[in-house]
């Protein structure tokens, strides 16, 4: 896969992200999910929900092992959407 194919994939799956990602991704622990889903939706109420500005703030406040897991599962929605 080219570089311009991954970025365009990747541009993809942030402009369609599925509703629920947060808890497909964290479904072991619905703790960390009910709160990474209350941070979601202050960054979509600041930038508009499911805005791309809010899916990109919300993986930057990620720490390392969570965006291990979010990275995953966009990697494998990726995949699976070509």
């Amino acid at each position: 896969m080219t570089q311009s194919e991954i970025i365009s994939r990747t541009f993809r799956f942030v402009y369609n992200i599925p509703s629920n990602f947060i808890e497909e991704i964290w479904s072991d622990s619905p703790l960390l999910a009910d709160h990474l889903k209350a941070k979601f939706i202050g960054f979509c109420k600041s930038e508009g929900y499911a805005s791309a500005n809010a899916i990109l703030k919300f993986f930057a406040s990620l720490d390392e092992s969570n965006t291990e897991k979010f990275c995953s599962y966009a990697s494998t929605w990726i995949q699976d959407h070509n």
